[in-house]
């Protein structure tokens, strides 16, 4: 069975290539969003059942509802919506709910990866990591809220080690004494 990466019409792989990693942002960042969504919920239904104010319409308190269920809904789908790709010949990533963004970095256009992570970020297990790219001078990829970015990390400096190896050219042993 494919996975979820291999099976999206926005992931290409070619014959020979094959997923390393796959995933989506992770949830905690949206844990206060989300909560804030029922809060504001929950108020808008206490208030138009328990509480009586002269200055607020039942029905503008009852507005509370749908608002907070969007913030939460809103929260939710934006990660969800995100996709992270990692296979042997490219990084990917997809954002968007409603539009939909694709970004492809080739390995070969790879020159390093950086991950960072706060001190909450790290106790959660999730972190940011960013791509740099020959000729941009800069991040060109900036992979937001990566669950175990340490560990996904580790696999694209491995493949970027591979991929070093494998497309340098083959010399003999007088050629590398005289470099």
């Amino acid at each position: 069975m494919a996975s979820a990466a291999e099976s999206s019409e926005w992931v290409h792989l070619t014959g020979d290539e094959r997923v390393l990693w796959a995933g989506t942002p992770s949830l905690y960042p949206a844990i206060p969003t989300i909560a804030l969504g029922f809060v504001l919920s929950f108020l808008g239904v206490w208030l138009y059942r328990d509480v009586s104010l002269p200055l607020v319409p039942a029905w503008a308190a009852l507005a509370l509802v749908p608002v907070g269920a969007l913030v939460a809904v809103w929260a939710y789908l934006s990660r969800w919506s995100t996709r992270y790709v990692f296979t042997t010949k490219t990084v990917y990533e997809k954002r968007g709910l409603l539009s939909r963004t694709v970004t492809q970095v080739r390995f070969d256009r790879v020159q390093n990866t950086a991950f960072e992570q706060s001190l909450v970020e790290r106790s959660l297990s999730y972190g940011d990591i960013d791509v740099y790219t020959a000729g941009t001078g800069g991040v060109n990829l900036s992979l937001r809220d990566v669950p175990d970015p340490k560990r996904v990390n580790a696999l694209v400096t491995t493949r970027l080690g591979e991929a070093a190896r494998t497309d340098r050219p083959h010399r003999s042993a007088d050629e590398q004494l005289t470099v």
